[in-house]
Formats: C-alpha cells, structure tokens, sequence
C-alpha cells in the first residue's frame, strides 16, 4: 500500500490503494461484543477519514455495531424466529413471514444489513412496481421491512430505520358500497330456510367481523337475557383453524341481541341439537355457535362462499363478508345512533374509524342534505 498516514493508537489509519481509492481501518466492537478490524473506502482521504472518525466516535460512545458479515436475510431470520414472534399475533407474523419469504429475502437478502440505504430501497420498490406487483402489495412489503429495521435501530445494529425514508405507492381507495337495507332484506327472506341462516342474520345485523361470529361459542350467548359476548376470533393460519384473543380490548365487547337475532339463535340451537343426536359420539363437541353439519368449526373461506352464494341465489350484489359490517354500522349511524355506541357495538378502537372508514354516505343522503340547503335560499312566492 502507498500513502499510508498513520495515527495514534485508538484513531485509525488511513492510506491509498495502488488504484488510486483510498482505504481506512479501525478497531471497533460488534453488537455480538467481538471487538474487530473494520475498513471502510472512498473515493478521497477526506471521505475516509471522515467514515473513520464517524466509526470512533461511535466506539467512544459506547454504541456497537453490526457484524459486518450479518445479511438483510440473516437479520430478517432472526427477526421472525427470536425478535418479532413474541410481540405479535399469530396471523400478523404469518403475514410478516410471507413478505419477508415472498419478497425480501429472495430480493435483498444477500445484501449486508449495516449497507442498505434509502436508495437502494427506493430503487428496489420502484423494480416491484415495473414488475407490475400491486401497491396494496409493495406496502406491505414496506410495512414488514420497516418494523424489522426499527427493532434493528433498538437492538443498536442500525443508527437509523432507511425504509422511514422512503415512500411507497398508496393503492387506489376503493369505495365500496355496501348492500342496502332492502338489499339486505331481499336477502335474508330467500335465506330463510338456509342451514345458516342464522349466520347471515349475526354478520347482516350485528356487524360481527367474520372471524368473530365464527369464534362464538354457545357459553358466549345468553338467548333468556339477550346478549352475546365477542371474545375471540376463528382464523386459519399456516394451514390451521385457531381461536385467538381479540386484538384489542375494544373488541372483546357485549351485545345486546334484537328479537329477531335471538329467535333465529333459539332456532339455529335447535338444529344443531337434532344434528348432534343424529351424529351421536362422532359429533365434536367442541362448542361452537356455528358448525358444518358434522359439528366441526366453519372455515372462514368456506364462511365466504355460504354467504356470497346466498346473495347470488336471492338476486343481491355479490360483497365481501366485511362490507355487511361496513353496512351496518352505516345504518346505525343513518339512524342517528350516537358514534360511540356505534363504535362500541362494532368494536372499533377509535371513533375516527367509525366515522371515516365505516360511515358510508348514499347519493340520496347526499340529496337530500343539499335539498334542504338549497330550500334555505328558495325565494318565497
């Protein structure tokens, strides 16, 4: 090497190659605690002395670094199996091992942690939108490598979280109607001889998340003091039907049940009873509200497709199961219900969702508000 300038002992060395970049080493200490040499280039002495000085200062301080050799792929491994799986649900980190197996390791997992940068992110989510991936997609890609590298900026691998820095594509919203009370009778008078009819009947009037009026089980109903309680959720993860907690504290509420909603439980109980005699000691008794006929838990694909098939048959718009909740918290709300009992029967955590996620507004509302405003600036005759 030629041009070397050496320093006392704790400050570096700094020196040129025979291609004419310069070179710089140090001693520094890894977040493992082993304490190594590290070299960083540039393209002068000035930038390398300044990447040396950062790397000392850093040392006096007392905060580590990360291995030099530690991968976006191993770090994301790490993540997902020590860091992460103890913090979230259980759909939340199946969601978070997709992307990370999906897209960001096969992507970026060879690259060294401690060298991603804004650019390289920006440039890497620009080639997932060329490679026509959706935006919906490319956030949640987003999202997951986000919250990977803020628990590398605690854990002090990282001085700073890049993919703060970058902004993504926000998909297109979408706005959804949901079906209209008329819609929803239509409905329910085709499906009224429906196995499950008591199934539509919770999610069309009580907006119960799918998961959650799948979750019900019979200790949660009391059909003599009309009210049920929301406690878990049915979701089929990594291949399996689980029962989880709510997510939130706001979720895990009580209801209490219309008429109508306690005559068709009183009716559905008396079915599944005649289905559990006839099935005797081959019936599951597993307690749920909602069961195939052999008593076994409702998939929530399955849940779907009863109840899209039901509008189909009664001559109803085809909908997601999650716009029944969308509608009948719209309804609520055209009633004049106040927003926070609205918010509390849905289970919302904030009434900002309530209002602006869920608080849908007809053309005829629209109308309507804008005739009675106009008819305050009608001439008089």
């Amino acid at each position: 090497m030629s041009g070397a300038a050496k320093k006392a002992n704790g400050e570096g060395t700094v020196f040129q190659r025979p291609n004419g970049r310069w070179s710089g080493q140090c001693y520094v200490t890894q977040t493992d605690g082993r304490r190594v040499r590290r070299t960083v280039t540039g393209a002068t002495k000035r930038e390398v002395e300044k990447k040396i000085s950062e790397l000392i200062e850093r040392e006096s301080s007392g905060r580590r670094i990360a291995p030099a050799d530690l991968t976006v792929e191993s770090y994301l491994q790490e993540w997902l199996g020590q860091v992460v799986i103890h913090r979230v649900r259980a759909n939340t980190l199946a969601a978070y091992r997709f992307q990370a197996e999906r897209y960001l390791i096969p992507d970026l997992g060879r690259k060294r942690l401690s060298a991603l940068s804004a650019r390289d992110l920006r440039l890497y989510f620009e080639s997932m939108r060329r490679r026509d991936v959706g935006a919906r997609t490319i956030g949640y890609v987003h999202a997951t490598l986000r919250a990977a590298l803020e628990d590398a900026v605690r854990e002090e691998l990282l001085d700073r979280n890049v993919a703060k820095l970058v902004r993504v594509p926000r998909p297109e919203k979408v706005e959804r109607e949901p079906l209209s009370v008329d819609e929803v009778k239509t409905l329910l008078r085709h499906s009224r001889d429906d196995r499950l009819i008591a199934l539509i009947i919770v999610l069309a009037l009580l907006g119960l998340r799918r998961s959650e009026a799948l979750g019900l089980m019979w200790t949660d109903v009391d059909l003599d003091a009309g009210w049920l309680q929301v406690r878990r959720g049915l979701q089929r993860i990594n291949g399996q039907l689980i029962s989880m907690p709510t997510k939130t504290a706001r979720s895990r509420r009580t209801i209490p049940l219309p008429d109508v909603i306690v005559e068709a439980l009183l009716s559905h109980r008396q079915r599944q009873a005649k289905e559990r005699v006839e099935l005797a000691e081959k019936w599951p008794d597993l307690g749920y509200v909602f069961t195939t006929p052999i008593g076994t838990p409702i998939d929530p694909r399955n849940c779907t497709r009863i109840v899209q098939n039901a509008c189909r048959d009664a001559g109803v718009r085809i909908v997601r199961l999650h716009d029944f909740r969308h509608g009948c918290v719209s309804v609520l709300l055209a009633l004049g219900v106040p927003p926070r009992t609205a918010m509390d029967i849905a289970g919302h955590s904030t009434i900002e969702m309530t209002m602006n996620v869920y608080g849908h507004v007809t053309l005829d509302e629209k109308r309507e508000a804008l005739d009675r405003l106009g008819g305050l600036f009608e001439e008089e005759k």
